[in-house]
């Protein structure tokens, strides 16, 4: 499975599969967050919520960033 990683038109970070479809929204932590923190309320990182996967940063994204980058629930 492939997933691309983008911002849409409304400046979103979004996560969809190789046909197109949304898997989810994504969203960095701020600095005053810690992963602790964002793991409490459920979130998990993009690439531990999809290990087996590749993930490729697409428009508007900086493919250094994807480690970054948490998937809402």
């Amino acid at each position: 499975m492939k997933i691309i990683v983008s911002m849409d038109h409304r400046g979103w970070i979004v996560a969809k599969n190789a046909q197109g479809d949304m898997l989810g929204e994504c969203f960095f932590k701020t600095d005053d967050e810690t992963d602790e923190e964002i793991s409490a309320f459920g979130y998990r990182r993009l690439v531990h919520a999809y290990p087996a996967t590749q993930i490729e940063a697409g428009e508007g994204i900086d493919p250094q960033e994807l480690e970054e980058l948490f998937l809402e629930t």
